[in-house]
């Protein structure tokens, strides 16, 4: 069959209308970040000071914990992710607190906002995230005791071997450790206290950082609120809590 040369024209105009038309809709479409990785974050309810470990382990049934690991989890239809939360111990050589370690995989941007935004219900002075980042300077570490051992046992070994401040996490069959290495000075303290304890441990490089101050209360919150609000700026509309808080 012969086709016209006008007809030929019109059909390289449909095709070339369909092919802007499917690319402009395309690039309309929400990107979603297929690289997201597993963020970590580290927040307590606590706002007394001064106090020790065996205080913080009594929180760590307290209803303020159980109301910020339920605000946690509820963030995730915020962000539309999943979000894990675990009952911790922040303990450093002089004190500790009780706490949540939160896990959910997305972006340095949201991780940063969902701590932010914590650390604002919850009034606190500073919170701490880590970001996987192949190019970060700090490092978390997970460290995996082999034998059950009780949190006080455990943070005295770790006294000695001058891991200074850490966060663990206990479970039914072991109690997990969680050390962020800011300045990356720590792989030696950490390989020797691994060794006190018969435990294993994974190193991951990221992009770690405190948000809030580390001070005074009021200069934290302001912190949190600016970075709650830069956030949900840049993402308008976002839908509510899974449920109300």
């Amino acid at each position: 069959m012969i086709i016209s040369s006008q007809i030929q024209l019109r059909i390289k105009f449909t095709l070339i209308l369909l092919l802007v038309t499917c690319g402009s809709a395309l690039a309309q479409q929400p990107t979603r970040n297929d690289s997201a990785s597993l963020n970590y974050g580290f927040v307590s309810p606590n706002t007394s000071e001064g106090l020790k470990l065996e205080d913080a382990i009594r929180g760590m049934n307290s209803t303020e914990e159980l109301s910020l690991l339920r605000r946690a989890e509820n963030l995730g239809c915020v962000v539309k992710r999943k979000i894990s939360t675990l009952r911790a111990v922040g303990s450093w050589i002089d004190g500790a607190e009780h706490s949540i370690l939160l896990k959910t995989k997305t972006d340095e941007a949201t991780i940063r906002y969902l701590m932010s935004r914590l650390g604002r219900e919850a009034n606190q002075k500073s919170i701490l995230y880590f970001h996987p980042n192949a190019s970060g300077t700090a490092t978390l570490y997970a460290v995996r005791p082999t034998r059950l051992r009780g949190l006080v046992t455990i943070a005295g070994i770790l006294d000695r071997a001058g891991i200074v401040f850490r966060t663990l996490v206990p479970t039914k069959q072991r109690t997990f450790i969680y050390i962020v290495d800011l300045e990356g000075t720590l792989a030696t303290k950490v390989k020797n206290a691994a060794k006190r304890l018969h435990a294993s441990y994974r190193a991951r490089r990221g992009t770690a950082n405190f948000i809030g101050d580390d001070a005074v209360r009021e200069k934290g919150q302001a912190i949190f609120a600016q970075e709650v609000k830069d956030y949900e700026t840049n993402h308008p509309n976002l839908p509510p809590p899974c449920v109300s808080n």
